[in-house]
């Protein structure tokens, strides 16, 4: 009932949703039957799914399956920083695949409930650029296939679109993160926005319309927020203006949020919240987001 009431406000003051039907929460008992690696769950997913196509259908024509699902198989099941914390490169390849096959499940599943519903994924897109060599070259188409393109290349067929979070450059120098830091965010996140065009270039081979689902910055102080958009959106302007069909941006985010392990402290929000007592302010940047906005063509 509740986003019952976010979709139909929304739609009440001329915005399009988008709803995002997994940002890896699990339920409890899908956790204790073994998570996303238990054999049942795309099955599982499928159930969740028909169930909110039944309830959404008439106001929600796009749909996001999952989000970012390659950053959540690397810390929960490489790296082991998020629950369950396991930790090696098997287990990360068996979540993109049963990631790969619960999305599919979900594509048929919203396309035969909904007519004209738009089915995508979002994921996460880091600009690797290589210093120059054989060695870094190699190691930049690497990581361009298995990142950027891995888990695309395994649903293309399933896919109307598809959701760009861009949030990271990579540099490569016989090593990676061998970046410049001339610019960083909060969250010490280098800000890197002729990245966004190149991640864009790099989707182009998919032949599918884009959507920026996620671009942002941790800035506490709204010092760097504003021109920080609207670099990026010029980049986006770029890449469009090459043959990219890029459809939409989203700014992430709307609110001050949840950072998973990093808790309340990072700012992304256009809106600051007093977390104490629960207000809202809009932060300059947001303005100078809408007259971006007003003055798109």
């Amino acid at each position: 009932e509740h986003y019952r009431q976010v979709i139909a406000a929304l739609r009440a003051r001329g915005m399009e949703p988008f709803v995002t039907l997994w940002h890896w929460t699990l339920p409890l008992w899908v956790r204790d039957k073994g998570g996303v690696l238990a054999k049942d769950f795309p099955r599982w997913f499928e159930r969740y799914v028909r169930r909110m196509a039944e309830e959404f259908k008439n106001g929600v024509k796009f749909w996001i399956t999952t989000n970012e699902p390659e950053i959540y198989a690397l810390n929960s099941y490489y790296r082991g920083l998020w629950p369950p914390q396991k930790r090696g490169l098997t287990s990360f390849f068996r979540v993109t695949y049963a990631l790969n096959l619960a999305h599919q499940r979900a594509y048929r599943t919203l396309k035969n409930a909904s007519v004209g519903a738009q089915v995508g994924v979002a994921v996460n897109q880091s600009y690797f650029e290589s210093a120059g060599g054989i060695v870094n070259n190699m190691l930049k188409w690497g990581a361009d296939h298995v990142w950027n393109g891995r888990f695309l290349w395994h649903v293309k067929g399933e896919l109307d679109f598809i959701g760009c979070n861009y949030y990271f450059h990579n540099r490569i120098n016989y090593g990676f993160n061998k970046n410049a830091n001339k610019v960083v965010s909060d969250m010490n996140c280098e800000v890197y926005p002729e990245g966004l065009y190149h991640v864009l270039l790099g989707l182009n081979k998919f032949h599918k319309p884009v959507y920026i689902t996620e671009n942002g910055i941790a800035d506490t102080k709204d010092s760097m927020r504003a021109e920080f958009i609207r670099e990026h959106v010029r980049w986006m302007k770029k890449a469009m203006e090459e043959g990219v069909d890029v459809r939409g941006y989203f700014y992430w985010s709307l609110l001050d949020n949840f950072e998973w392990d990093k808790g309340f402290w990072p700012r992304f929000g256009l809106v600051e919240i007093d977390y104490k007592t629960m207000a809202r302010k809009v932060r300059e940047s947001a303005w100078e987001y809408a007259k971006i906005i007003k003055t798109a063509h």
